[in-house]
């Protein structure tokens, strides 16, 4: 038995059909067109504006050379993308720079600021090392180790515990600093005869 017996029933329910529906589909098919459409264009101009400063970061790059007032560029460009990966770089290479140039206070700017605006744990961890580096340069051994307090990948857990004993072997706390060494040991996966000096020169000490 079928639904409608004849064609005229199915035209006139087609016709109530969309006397109480259509204007809701086509809104529908409408939204739904305007939203595809909308979503296109917003892809094409995240491309865009990427590519945008891609370039950017090139012509940074190669003004890099150049040398001159290089790090003012630099800051310049990662103001301008501070929500950017290429702004994390370039304050990287900002920070390298600042230290060739023996500019230690500029250098720990940049490195604080990748290790708060950076969204990989890898690349935070790196410049949390480079950070507590040029801290003990300058000789600022508390906010080295305060520094070195923030946690890192594994894969860090080894270099970050070095310095730390670094620092503290630095402020004379020597039995802090063999137990920082010993960590620095077991987390290592392969032979540090490095590491390995500075623990024997610390052996008649006793770990704290």
């Amino acid at each position: 038995m079928e639904i409608y017996s004849s064609e005229e029933q199915q035209v006139e329910a087609i016709k109530r059909f969309w006397n109480n529906y259509g204007k809701a589909i086509l809104a529908g098919v409408t939204i739904g067109l305007a939203g595809l459409y909308g979503w296109r264009y917003f892809q094409a101009e995240q491309r865009e504006q990427a590519e945008q400063v891609s370039a950017q970061y090139s012509q940074l790059l190669e003004q890099q050379a150049e040398g001159s007032d290089w790090l003012a560029s630099a800051q310049g460009f990662i103001d301008a993308q501070s929500d950017t990966s290429y702004a994390v770089f370039a304050a990287l290479l900002a920070a390298r720079e600042a230290i060739d140039s023996q500019q230690l206070a500029v250098a720990a700017e940049h490195l604080s600021w990748v290790t708060n605006n950076a969204k990989e744990a890898p690349v935070q961890a790196i410049a949390q090392l480079r950070l507590a580096r040029v801290q003990r340069e300058q000789g600022n051994y508390a906010d080295a180790l305060a520094t070195l307090q923030k946690p890192v990948p594994a894969s860090f857990a080894g270099q970050q515990a070095e310095l730390k004993g670094d620092v503290l072997q630095l402020t004379g706390e020597l039995a802090k600093a063999k137990t920082a060494y010993q960590e620095a040991l077991a987390s290592s996966e392969q032979s540090r005869p490095l590491l390995q000096v500075k623990l024997d020169e610390l052996a008649h000490i006793t770990a704290g």
